[in-house]
Formats: structure tokens, sequence, C-alpha cells
């Protein structure tokens, strides 16, 4: 079955993201359609639990979210009991409201700003039971928040390398999860959100294409003004990545490739690699 991203609701089911005085950050805006839109976070993280938990990571497991954003999963695993999680990003806007949400909620971890080449200056070797990368390791070649036209060549050889630094950080029969857009992901364009600025109606839209013939994947959250209709969003282009040349990296590094079925994850496909 296709994936053919979020159905476009009719306008008055639209997703009511609030009114602010200011432009709301993109960061925030995900964060809403994450929690609201994408995901029940209970059922993901128990069914997440449950697979780490049958390769021997538990509760309190040394567990390192790679791209931990503004907190989904990783700061709902601290809730429900994981007491050994740390988290790194790369974007200082994901990291500003993730540690804002876990000081509100009263939990005692933060978010620190680490690119995945330097996690090894701030990591020690088989330091960790378990890695996570969640929506984001197509971009280990580059194209977060970048307009540019990666090539293949390039693109693996970042990937095998972002890999390798993972696979070092994992103790012996440590376990790496980690997911990535369907190969068979068609293009879309969907409106998901209204929300005001000033009394300024904006609609939220989240738009994915893929230009075959450079093996290129633009993906954008928009915000459109209705009243003038402009659309402006941040672009996110990357190598269009496959399944096979993934799995083909996570082999040559060293890892055993497993490919569990997650029924919460249903944008994403998804993959556990473990550390022979």
């Amino acid at each position: 079955m296709k994936n053919e991203g979020i159905k476009q609701p009719k306008s008055e089911h639209l997703k009511d993201l609030g009114s602010f005085d200011v432009e709301p950050e993109y960061a925030y805006l995900w964060d809403r359609c994450v929690y609201e839109l994408l995901y029940d976070p209970e059922k993901y993280v128990k069914e997440l639990s449950d697979l780490l938990n049958q390769h021997g990571v538990d509760k309190v497991s040394n567990i390192l979210d790679t791209s931990a954003g503004s907190g989904f999963p990783a700061l709902d695993m601290c809730e429900s009991g994981y007491k050994n999680m740390v988290c790194v990003d790369g974007s200082d806007d994901q990291i500003s409201l993730f540690n804002e949400k876990a000081e509100t909620k009263g939990l005692d971890i933060r978010s620190q700003k680490c690119s995945w080449e330097d996690l090894p200056q701030h990591f020690d070797a088989e330091q960790f039971k378990a890695l996570i990368c969640k929506g984001s390791i197509w971009y280990a070649g580059g194209g977060w928040n970048k307009e540019a036209v990666p090539d293949r060549e390039s693109s693996l050889k970042a990937l095998r390398e972002t890999l390798s630094i993972f696979y070092s950080l994992l103790s012996h029969g440590g376990v790496l999860y980690l997911d990535k857009f369907k190969d068979d992901e068609i293009d879309h364009k969907d409106a998901v959100g209204t929300f005001e600025v000033q009394g300024k109606k904006k609609e939220l839209i989240f738009y994915t294409h893929r230009e075959k013939d450079l093996n290129i994947r633009r993906a954008k959250m928009l915000i459109k003004d209705l009243e003038t209709g402009v659309e402006e969003g941040l672009p996110n282009v990357t190598y269009d990545l496959k399944a096979e040349e993934l799995e083909d990296a996570l082999v040559e590094v060293g890892f055993t490739v497993i490919r569990p079925e997650l029924s919460e994850e249903k944008f994403f496909s998804t993959w556990l690699a473990v550390k022979g």
C-alpha cells in the first residue's frame, strides 16, 4: 500500500493551532502536529519500549537520542520511567523547545547541541546500549533547511560515516532504532491546521516532492497567508535515500539488520540495527 501522506481534511476540520501575538516558530508548530495529528505518543512509546526490551534495553539502560528534536519520543520515554537518556540535536529552536518542555514537565533531562560527526568528542566508545535516530537519517549528507542538489555518492558516503559513529557508541549487542520515509511515498501537499497571528489567518501545510530525475526529495512545512495566498517555508532537500541503500550501509558498517513492523508508525519504514 502506498503511503499517501496526510489526507487533506475539509477546511472546517483542520486542526486549530491557536492564536499568537507573533509568528510561532516552526519547531513549535511541528511539535503540535506530532502530538495532535501524527502520533499517539503513549501507544508509540509502549510499542517502541517493547521492541527495545526484546533486545535487552530496559528503563535503566544508557540510551542516546541522536536527533531529539522537540522531545518526541525521548521526553515521553522519560515520563514513562526511562532513567538514563541523553539527548542531542543540531537545531537551536528544537533544543530550546525540548528544554522548555522538560522543565515544564519537571524532568531533569536537557538536550544539548551536537552534530553527528562530533558525537565521539562528547561521548565514550561503547557508552550506550541503544541509540534512537528518528525522522532524520536521510539528512546525514546535509540538506536540513538548505536548498541544494545532493549527489548519490557523497550522500551515501556521509551516511556510512554517520552509521560508523553510531556503531562506535554502542556496546556489544547494542541496538540502533531508526526510520526513513517509505520508498513508495508519493508527492503530497496537504493543509493540516490553521492559526492566527494578530488576527491574520494562516494555514499550515505539509509538502513533499520527489524529483526522480535528480534523485532528490523535498520536504517542507509551509505557512500560507490566507489573505494574500503567499506560502513560505524552510527548504529541506536531501538525496532520495532508498531502503536497500540504507540497509547496505548498515551491513557494511557491521550491523545485523532487523525490520520490525510498528503498528503505531504509519509514516516511516523502521529498522533495528544490532551491533555484533
